[in-house]
C-alpha cells in the first residue's frame, strides 16, 4: 500500500467520524431542548398553582374584622 493510498483512506475514514459526531451532537442538542421545553412549562404550571395556593391560604387564614 503506497503513501496515497493511506492518505485516501485515512481522509475518508476521518469524514466518516466527523459525519457521526455531527450526527450525535445534533441529536444531543435537540434532545436538550426538548428537556428544557418541558422544564420551562413545568415551572410555569408550578408559579400558577403557588399563586393559588398562596390565594387559599390568604383566605383561610383571614383574620376577621372586628365589629364594635
Amino acid at each position: 500500500m503506497n503513501w496515497e493510498q493511506v492518505l485516501t483512506i485515512v481522509v475518508g475514514t476521518s469524514s466518516i467520524v466527523a459525519a457521526v459526531i455531527t450526527l450525535a451532537v445534533s441529536l444531543i442538542n435537540k434532545r436538550f431542548e426538548d428537556i428544557n421545553r418541558r422544564i420551562d412549562s413545568l415551572e410555569r404550571r408550578m408559579e400558577s398553582e403557588l399563586k393559588e395556593i398562596k390565594f387559599l391560604l390568604y383566605k383561610v387564614l383571614e383574620v376577621p374584622h372586628k365589629e364594635e
